[in-house]
């Protein structure tokens, strides 16, 4: 759990500190007032990154030129010191204030679960964002996944430039078969990564979908891996397609085949749920997928992580919140909330926080 978050120079934050508590604590406030900006440093502290932008930079407060996190946790009754700076447009991580060379180092020593309305671009957006979801997950079990996803992307990259180079055709053939030796090596390994970790999303999904639909709907989902949902009919697939598709790739000059292009099929009622669920069923849908990934990481860690909802409640029926606070509550997940108001009736929050134009009252 956190105990402590202080922040300097972040967003609309000069300097705050934060004392939490077990259970819910809620933030609340008018929209614009930092609430959000909360979770997302938090974020920030355990992932190395924000899920709102991508640099850096952006992160600093107004007129300043660094900024930096710190946080005290209590993971298995040990006290672990987080930081994360950004200082001299260079991040700089550490824990018990020993600097990190990698974020594989790094990622995975506090696990996190981010929920937001913008969640729903996991049913309704593109396979990018689902394969976020996926790799993400992954990682924070498993921090050497990162090493690959980055092998993999550099893999990539190299193979993209010589697709547009201009050198012979023959030559370019030959080159590109030592890259797709190394494609295949990495990218199945990245496969087998995503197979495992949907099967048990799966069943656990499934269970809760269930109970929030009142047993009238099922959930399913799968991975889809050159255009192969069975793990061993993909990776015979995708060496089959490296070597197939090499001339259709010099012609395009772009890559063609590899996990980059994979997707997670979910569905509802043998449907896919992007072209026929509802607005409610694709909140259920992913609050059932947020909550499995709770139930994964206490199976593995022996404890939940910490659970961040950002301004999630609105976006709920009366039923969804009720049964999502009461999972919470029953589980004992240590639980930031970002909430409009602090009058919502379902939520019986263990402290509340006034958030005011960057500044940070505790009231309760």
């Amino acid at each position: 759990m956190i105990n402590k978050l202080r922040l300097e120079n972040f967003r609309n934050y000069e300097k705050e500190l934060i004392l939490l508590t077990t259970g819910i604590n809620v933030f609340f406030g008018l929209n614009g007032q930092g609430k959000t900006n909360v979770l997302e440093a938090i974020y920030y502290l355990l992932t190395g990154k924000s899920y709102r932008v991508q640099r850096d930079q952006e992160l600093i407060r107004w007129g300043q030129t660094n900024f930096h996190i710190y946080g005290e946790f209590n993971v298995a009754q040990r006290p672990i010191f987080l930081e994360s700076h950004y200082l001299n447009k260079r991040k700089i991580i550490k824990i018990n204030q020993v600097a990190c060379r990698k974020l594989s180092d790094y990622v995975g020593t506090i696990n996190v679960v981010y929920f937001s309305p913008d969640d729903l671009f996991m049913i309704k957006g593109g396979p990018s964002e689902r394969r976020r979801f996926l790799d993400f997950h992954i990682a924070q079990r498993r921090p050497s996944y990162i090493g690959l996803i980055n092998t993999y992307n550099k893999i990539i990259h190299q193979k993209a430039a010589l697709l547009k180079t201009n050198v012979s055709v023959s030559l370019k053939i030959e080159q590109l078969r030592l890259w797709n030796e190394q494609l295949f090596i990495i990218g199945k390994k990245i496969i087998m990564n995503r197979s495992e970790i949907i099967n048990r999303l799966n069943n656990i999904s499934y269970n809760i979908y269930e109970m929030l639909s009142n047993q009238k709907e099922k959930m399913n989902i799968g991975y889809v891996s050159m255009g192969q949902e069975e793990l061993e009919k993909s990776i015979s697939k995708f060496s089959e397609l490296l070597e197939d598709k090499i001339m259709s790739e010099i012609d395009r000059q772009i890559i063609l085949v590899g996990p980059h292009r994979d997707d997670l099929r979910i569905s509802l009622d043998n449907k896919l749920a992007r072209n026929y669920a509802s607005q409610g069923q694709q909140r259920s849908l992913v609050l059932s997928l947020k909550l499995a990934e709770l139930e994964i990481m206490k199976e593995e860690k022996g404890e939940y992580p910490l659970l961040l909802l950002d301004d999630v409640l609105s976006e709920l029926d009366s039923f969804r919140r009720e049964y999502l606070v009461e999972f919470i509550n029953l589980s004992s997940i240590q639980t930031l909330m970002t909430l409009s108001s602090a009058d919502e009736p379902q939520v019986k929050a263990n402290s509340k926080f006034k958030v005011h134009q960057g500044q940070i009252r505790r009231v309760y």
